[in-house]
């Protein structure tokens, strides 16, 4: 049941919030010329490890200060995430804890987390 409830969240997710790539933006740090760079979900599934529950792939672009598109990163970056605590985000095979209690918007392990993890199921 529970791999059930995460393949609907999946696709709830992109649906929810979309960039003009039409990918899902969980994080955005703009800079003080007043460009930006923009992390997003590309594609989510439920996770093929037993101790994580996403496996998703983030992508890369920056941005002006008017939102045109200066640079789009070809990279895919596979991803696995893991909501129950520990919570945490694993990266090349690299484990970085994701502390839960912060707001979102500082960290992007936390906001890729919370994307996944919290996203509103109706």
């Amino acid at each position: 049941m529970r791999r059930i409830l995460f393949t609907l969240i999946l696709c709830v997710v992109p649906a929810s919030i979309s960039s003009a790539s039409g990918h899902a933006v969980f994080h955005t740090a703009s800079f003080g010329d007043g460009g930006s760079v923009s992390l997003s979900i590309a594609e989510g599934r439920p996770s093929r490890y037993s101790a994580f529950d996403f496996d998703a792939i983030i992508t890369l672009s920056e941005a002006d200060h008017g939102g045109a598109v200066l640079y789009r990163d070809g990279g895919r970056h596979q991803v696995s995430v893991r909501c129950a605590a520990p919570a945490m985000v694993r990266i090349s095979a690299v484990d970085y804890p994701v502390d839960v209690s912060i707001p979102s918007g500082g960290d992007w392990k936390h906001d890729l987390w919370a994307a996944l993890c919290n996203a509103p199921v109706s």
